[in-house]
């Protein structure tokens, strides 16, 4: 048997008890290393739980700051569409307030300013207004509406005037047609003036003959409105000659008293005789044709100035309004076209008549004085180029001419007047000479000149009997030239 020494519990126990102790500081170990672990395990965690937060503050912060971004992208985009939006109504109101605009000012140049054209171009003092709203007149708006008014404008003229002429073409035609025939009456009258002793037949005739010569003046200045020449070949005529055979072509001829302030046998030479005639005679028609009856008569005087010589009426009558002038100015000046739809309803077409001649021919007429009896004054000037000196022994004056001036008797105390000297401005115009007298100046005078034999009645009567023959001779020439369409 296996002795077991006394120390053996002890060092049993010993050992146990030193592997208890052992046994103890590995527990203790292993508490602390547990405990260690468990505190960096929580360390760990709180660091974890820190990241986490801090990544959730983060991942927070983010979607704050992309919301918010966000959020002020929509704002922006809001704004901006509404901004847009706000735009596209301020264009839809601006172009509905410019269509109506253009639509007020579309129907003002329609209803408005078309018509007023139409007028004016009748009526030149009738203005043509401009655009509705000012602010379009100078835009292309307003440019491309004055282009249509003005395209509208040259096709109205162009139109007038194409239809106006053609109307004074069929006019001229007319006229000169009854024109010819009222000479082919005249003359007939003339014939029936020498057939009939019967005074209550050429009373008759007389009153045939003056209504006859009262058409035949309107006729012939329709004519000469519409372009024709006034149709007669006058020789040179005395100045006087031919104021009173204006006169005598006028209705109311009694009311016209002719006054001559010439001293001088003035004429006209043979071109301007009839235009001048017809002048002075719608001059006077006129003048009659405004001066009530039983008032004083139209008075027509004769003078000589510097440059030429006038004839001036003064009418009593009712005057002229200040568009009257105008007109009459604008169509005695011979510059301006004339249409007959401008000269109005009833025509006026006494100064575009004038107008015609005086452009034609180099007169003067002017009707812008009120006469001295508060109606009109009508002076037609006549140049010197038109004037001539008559000589009253070769062609004496009309009896119906008013008479010359008497020149006052010479002052004992003053020199002699020269013979070839006219009066104080009269012009020196040409003398016509009666060229018998001429040539018998040439000729050596006659001693004795044997004295004229008697005419007996029976010379007397065939003389007569001849002048008879040969007026009716030249009346049938006549007439037959106008059958075959010569001029008369």
């Amino acid at each position: 048997m296996t002795h077991i020494s006394e120390a053996g519990p002890w060092l049993l126990a010993l050992a146990m008890t030193a592997v208890a102790l052992a046994l103890a500081v590995l527990h203790l170990r292993t508490r602390r290393s547990n405990a260690a672990l468990r505190a960096e395990a929580r360390t760990e965690a709180r660091a974890a739980a820190g990241a986490y937060q801090a990544l959730e503050a983060n991942a927070r912060a983010g979607a704050q700051a992309a919301a918010q971004a966000s959020e002020t992208r929509y704002r922006s985009m809001e704004a901006t569409l509404l901004a847009e939006a706000q735009e596209a109504e301020r264009a839809r109101l601006a172009a509905e307030q410019q269509g109506d605009r253009l639509g007020g000012e579309l129907a003002h140049f329609v209803d408005t300013r078309l018509p007023a054209l139409v007028t004016h171009l009748r009526h030149r003092h009738v203005p043509v207004p401009g655009t509705k709203d000012p602010a379009l007149t100078h835009t292309d708006v307003g440019t491309l509406l004055e282009r249509a008014l003005n395209q509208v404008a040259q096709v109205i003229v162009d139109t007038e005037q194409r239809v106006d002429a053609g109307a004074q073409a069929v006019l001229r035609a007319t006229t000169a047609e009854i024109q010819a025939k009222s000479y082919r009456l005249q003359e007939m009258i003339e014939e029936a003036q020498f057939a009939f002793d019967d005074p209550e037949v050429a009373k008759r005739l007389v009153s045939m003959d003056r209504t006859n010569e009262e058409n035949l003046r309107q006729i012939q200045a329709t004519g000469v409105l519409c372009g024709a020449w006034p149709g007669l070949t006058r020789d040179d005529s005395h100045l006087g000659d031919i104021v009173a055979g204006a006169q005598s072509r006028i209705a109311g001829y009694q009311r016209v008293q002719i006054t001559s302030q010439l001293s001088d046998p003035v004429g006209v030479v043979a071109r301007a005789v009839e235009p001048l005639a017809v002048i002075v005679a719608e001059l006077l028609s006129n003048a009659v044709h405004h001066t009530p009856q039983g008032t004083r008569p139209v008075d027509v005087s004769l003078h000589q100035v510097q440059a030429g010589a006038c004839v001036v009426i003064d009418d009593p009558g009712v005057g002229m309004t200040d568009e009257e002038r105008e007109f009459a100015a604008r169509m005695l000046s011979g510059q301006e076209g004339v249409l007959l739809t401008h000269l109005g309803d009833p025509p006026r077409a006494g100064f575009a008549t004038i107008g015609r001649l005086v452009q034609q021919f180099g007169l003067t007429v002017t009707v812008d004085k009120p006469s001295s009896y508060g109606g009109v004054r009508a002076v037609v000037f006549i140049p010197d180029h038109l004037l001539m000196l008559m000589d009253e022994v070769a062609q004496p004056m009309s009896a119906m001419s008013p008479a010359l001036r008497k020149p006052e008797p010479p002052r004992q105390e003053s020199p002699a007047p020269s013979p070839a000297t006219g009066p104080a401005g009269a012009i020196d115009l040409p003398r016509r000479r009666r060229q018998r007298a001429a040539q018998d100046t040439d000729r050596p005078a006659r001693q004795d000149p044997a004295p004229a034999p008697g005419i007996t009645p029976d010379e007397a009567a065939r003389t007569w009997g001849a002048w008879q023959t040969g007026t009716l001779r030249g009346f049938e020439d006549a007439h037959t030239d106008q059958e075959e369409g010569t001029q008369p």
